[in-house]
């Protein structure tokens, strides 16, 4: 776990400094200053180092648990009379809304999903990583390996990556404020190289991993390149996640990529299982849950009664 945290820092270069040229040049202190002081003195010089304006980190916003509440969906017809139909000359949006509505109702697991576009002339020679968080995520098959799926709506950097590197890691999230937490922050979109990770040590206390990123800026730095057709997914741990599954694309069906419409299923073979929880614990909890366009835990169990016998 110690590496997890001292690699983690790399995400917080681009957040504590601004202009791109001198990025590099920051990470590379940094991991200098990583070898020879440790983790704390490398988030000093990285503080030191920033532009004073840049310094003041953004406040945390705070999840919070509230009851249960009622859906706020409202499809229009009771439960006396029959849905709607979609006569002919209805506009399609009409269909494609009660769908929405209806599909706002049901539950889906959140998941965040990372991968890393490897080096490009376009790109300086660096990997970028992406990351998303996604509520499409089941399991498809478990023999005779685990198969499992998910959908990206186009155009997405995240699937350009995962299209590019054939890798990606799919982080399952705790039921609470720590995995809404993560879950938010990586809402926010894709910025540039691992801007993306912004704030996720700051905010959320998680490690970032960025496997082969520090061996890929040295090499950009001596003019060399190489080496970042390796580059692997990032890996999030700590507070919010519960486990991380490492896969590859299932290339047994069209590569692992089905295009349909707007959308693009992608299918993965997971390769290994990561314990992504802290250190030391080792408590069992269910995954994070989205419906009606809110975050929500797992609530009561519906548990099969005895028999009753009733009286003519």
């Amino acid at each position: 776990m110690s590496s997890r945290r001292v690699l983690g820092l790399t995400a917080e270069c681009a957040y504590h400094h601004g202009p791109p040229i001198t990025m590099p040049i920051m990470r590379v202190g940094a991991i200098i200053a990583l070898r020879y002081w440790g983790r704390q003195g490398a988030r000093r010089y990285l503080q030191s180092s920033a532009p004073q304006w840049q310094r003041k980190r953004s406040a945390a916003v705070e999840w919070e648990v509230h009851p249960p509440r009622e859906p706020t969906v409202h499809l229009g017809w009771s439960s006396s009379s029959s849905p709607p139909t979609n006569p002919a000359g209805t506009a399609p949006e009409t269909m494609s809304m009660q769908v929405r509505n209806v599909m706002r109702l049901v539950t889906h697991s959140v998941v965040a999903c990372t991968s890393t576009l490897p080096g490009t002339a376009e790109s300086g020679g660096l990997p970028a990583p992406r990351a998303m968080t996604m509520s499409s995520f089941t399991s498809l098959a478990l023999t005779p390996t685990p198969v499992v799926s998910f959908n990206i709506l186009t155009p997405s950097r995240t699937l350009d990556a995962i299209r590019a590197s054939r890798r990606f890691n799919i982080h399952i999230l705790s039921g609470d404020r720590k995995g809404a937490k993560v879950a938010d922050r990586l809402t926010r979109g894709n910025l540039e190289g691992i801007k993306v990770f912004q704030g996720l040590e700051d905010e959320c206390d998680s490690q970032v991993i960025l496997p082969n990123l520090e061996v890929n800026y040295l090499e950009v730095q001596k003019g060399q390149q190489g080496g970042h057709e390796q580059t692997e997914p990032p890996l999030i741990s700590g507070p919010g996640v519960l486990y991380v599954f490492r896969c590859k694309l299932f290339d047994e069906a069209h590569g692992g990529l089905v295009k349909v419409r707007d959308h693009v299923i992608v299918l993965g073979e997971v390769i290994e299982i990561v314990d992504g929880r802290e250190e030391h614990d080792s408590t069992e909890q269910f995954g994070l849950i989205y419906a009606d366009r809110t975050y929500r835990q797992l609530g009561n169990c519906m548990v099969r009664g005895s028999v009753t016998d009733k009286e003519d």
